[in-house]
């Protein structure tokens, strides 16, 4: 399922950026079928137990519960974080490009946990002629986009939250694609920092060892 959104880039080569785009997660991973089977030959799946008694799916359900028991909803909570409140996310529908980074942050310094492509939006036009215009104005505003980040080999980074659920917003990276002669756009979502602990410095001096001679191949499968 694709979704609008629109993406701010100030200051772009002393004027700003604006398209209207929508984004898609395009990520196939799925896990593969594996079958749990009993001594018996049975087929079994793993179940929430409690005392004994095994608990369906959708025969529970979670709910607001204070140390009496008593049940609210979420409307009547307040929450908060060190004593402050703070307010659930909600749903990203304008990207304003916040900073430029260097392109090798996506890969060394951030993990990417989940990424969407972006493509032109036709803007909701019902007429053929009036879609068309949309898309291709779109498209225009999305090659210079792709052209700065390719030149000066940067990400683009901006808060994203592709849902309104949770109080942590993430930051999307908003990154150029090139494959085979095309050119494409895609956002990652920022899921943590890499942390490395065994950087090294400078060239390390080589070690001469005899050869051996004798050893059995090793199979592999590329």
């Amino acid at each position: 399922m694709a979704y609008n959104l629109q993406i701010d880039v100030p200051l772009y080569s002393g004027n700003s950026l604006q398209m209207q785009v929508k984004y898609q997660n395009l990520s196939k991973y799925k896990k593969p079928p594996i079958e749990a089977t009993a001594p018996n030959g049975k087929v079994v799946k793993e179940c929430t137990v409690y005392n004994g008694d095994v608990l369906r799916p959708g025969s529970t359900q979670r709910q607001w519960v204070d140390e009496d028991d008593k049940q609210y909803a979420k409307s009547e909570l307040t929450f908060k974080y060190e004593g402050e409140e703070v307010q659930e996310n909600s749903m990203t529908k304008i990207f304003q490009v916040e900073q430029f980074q260097p392109l090798s942050n996506y890969t060394d310094t951030y993990v990417i946990d989940k990424y969407y492509e972006v493509f032109a939006s036709d803007n909701g036009m019902k007429k053929d002629i009036d879609r068309e215009i949309a898309i291709k104005t779109n498209k225009s505003q999305m090659y210079k986009l792709w052209e700065k980040l390719t030149k000066d080999e940067v990400i683009a980074r901006g808060e994203f939250c592709t849902s309104s659920r949770g109080f942590v917003a993430s930051d999307g990276y908003l990154r150029a694609i090139s494959v085979e002669g095309k050119w494409g756009l895609e956002i990652g979502i920022f899921k943590e920092e890499k942390i490395f602990q065994h950087l090294q410095e400078g060239k390390p001096s080589e070690v001469q060892t005899a050869v051996q001679t004798g050893l059995k191949k090793r199979l592999k499968m590329v």
